[in-house]
Order: C-alpha cells, then sequence, then structure tokens
C-alpha cells in the first residue's frame, strides 16, 4: 500500500504511518518524487517547504514494527551527519537535493523534522566545509583520504572507496593493482571493522573487472546497471 503525502506538517505523516500500522500494514520506507527543478537558492533551505512529494510504502503484516521516534536528548547533528555519508555513500556521491530529501525522510521518521528546521536552516556552509565539491556534476563526495565520521555499513564504504579509487586511477591513466588497491583502503576503514582481503575482492568482483594478472579497472556503467 502506497500514499502520496505532499503536506507541510509532518503531524499529518506520523498519523498516516501509526494508522496503517494499526490497521496491520509495516511502514516500509518512503522515497521522494520531485515535481520539476527547484532553484539552488531554494534548495539552499531544505526544511522550511516541502518540495515534491513523498510516496510513503507499507506492506501487510501480522505484527507491525512501530517507529521510534527520536528522544528529546538525541544527538540530531550525528543523526544529519550520518544520513549524508550514507546517501553519499550509496550514491557515490550526492547532489544537494538528494541529501535534502533523504534528511527530510529521516526528520519524518524519527519524529524532529521540526528541529531540524531550527538548527539547519542552511546546509551549504556545513556541506561545503566538510564535503569535496564538484561544481560540473554538483556532487559533494568524502574528502581525499578522509574517512566517514559516523557507522556506515563496512561493504558499502568498502565499495564507495573502491569506486572513487578506481575512478581517480582512470583520470591519471594508472593501473590499480591489488596490493595498492588494499594498502589504499586499509587505513581508510582502521577505525571501524578492518576487512580482510577477501573482503575487499568480494566487493571489488562486483564492481570492477581484472584486466591483467592482479590489476583492475571499474566495468563500465551498463556492466555495473546490470547487478543492481
Amino acid at each position: 500500500m502506497s500514499f502520496v503525502f505532499a503536506h507541510k506538517d509532518p503531524e499529518f505523516w506520523h498519523l498516516i504511518v501509526e494508522t496503517a500500522e494499526s490497521c496491520g500494514f509495516e511502514y516500509a520506507g518512503a522515497v521522494a518524487q520531485k515535481n520539476g527543478q527547484t532553484s539552488f537558492k531554494k534548495r539552499q533551505n531544505p526544511f522550511t517547504v516541502l518540495s515534491g512529494q513523498l510516496i510513503i510504502n507499507f506492506k501487510k503484516v501480522r505484527k507491525p514494527k512501530y517507529i521510534m521516534k527520536a528522544a528529546l536528548g538525541l544527538e540530531i547533528g550525528d543523526i544529519v551527519m550520518q544520513t549524508i555519508e550514507g546517501i553519499i555513500a550509496k550514491n557515490n556521491g550526492a547532489t544537494l537535493e538528494q541529501i535534502n530529501d533523504e534528511l527530510i525522510i529521516k526528520g519524518l521518521e524519527l519524529g524532529f523534522l521540526d528541529l531540524m528546521k531550527k538548527e539547519y536552516s542552511d546546509l551549504t556552509p556545513i556541506l561545503l566545509e566538510t564535503f569535496d565539491y564538484d561544481e560540473k556534476t554538483e556532487l559533494f563526495t568524502i574528502k581525499q583520504n578522509r574517512k566517514f565520521r559516523t557507522y556506515i555499513d563496512l561493504n558499502l564504504r568498502v565499495k564507495y572507496y573502491l569506486i572513487s579509487y578506481l575512478r581517480r586511477m582512470e583520470r591519471e591513466k594508472k593501473i590499480a593493482h591489488f596490493d595498492e588497491i588494499v594498502l589504499y583502503i586499509m587505513p581508510l576503514l582502521k577505525n571501524g571493522v578492518t576487512p580482510e582481503d577477501q573482503t575487499i575482492l568480494n566487493v571489488l568482483e562486483d564492481i570492477a573487472q581484472r584486466i591483467e594478472g592482479d590489476c583492475w579497472q571499474l566495468k563500465t556503467d551498463g556492466q555495473r546497471l546490470l547487478l543492481l
């Protein structure tokens, strides 16, 4: 079951979710659907107006799991940063609009969208200070040779670093050897769970192809699309 939500008051969002859950439906996530391009200036104020609409999805189950709302003492900044890094890792770079969409959904889910409106009325200074920004692609990415600040799934982190490294090797017209890949990635993961070589190899085989010996290059966009 899916609902289209385009209201500016988050209380109506929770009313829909809680009513659906009381009828035996479990919240299965929400996705943003745009109704046109928004200006960069408008996107600088992400939580004042809902741009486009949200599709709220549910599935029928016997015992729905209720969404946990954030406690007042929760560190909102940590959730904001983890959400931003998560969407960057998932998409290997994210636009300001993608980041805004993800934060709106997270704020609605955890019940602190109003608090984000007050504390993060303009995300741009934080993003420009914390991440690299490519004006051509309009993508924010993790700064080169910097680690994720928050917890991100190990395989997702490995995949992000692998794609970033292999793309850099392509731009510099260099060959990426497996040992060099491992030596590049390991230091970036040392504060979290450190993967074994085999873990890196498994992720590498999904996104890249062996060209000769222990050398690797990214698969083409079409090849990677078939894996999704």
